[in-house]
């Protein structure tokens, strides 16, 4: 795997990290432009996994009342 591709999925998982509220459309965003771009499975599972982990630790952790 190419510095390149450990490049560019650094670059994804930080605009959705970094997106705040708006994280559901940059993580659509970028399954569409996986879904239309990318074109081995290899990498559509790393990009999608890449989605997917970003989108989990940027949601707002809930707080509960004691």
């Amino acid at each position: 795997m190419g510095i390149a591709v450990l490049i560019w999925q650094l670059i994804i998982f930080l605009t959705i990290f970094f997106s705040g509220r708006r994280r559901i459309w940059a993580a659509g965003f970028w399954v569409v432009w996986t879904l239309f771009q990318v074109y081995t499975l290899p990498l559509s599972v790393l990009q999608f996994f890449t989605i997917w982990l970003a989108y989990t630790l940027a949601a707002p952790k809930i707080k509960i009342p004691e």
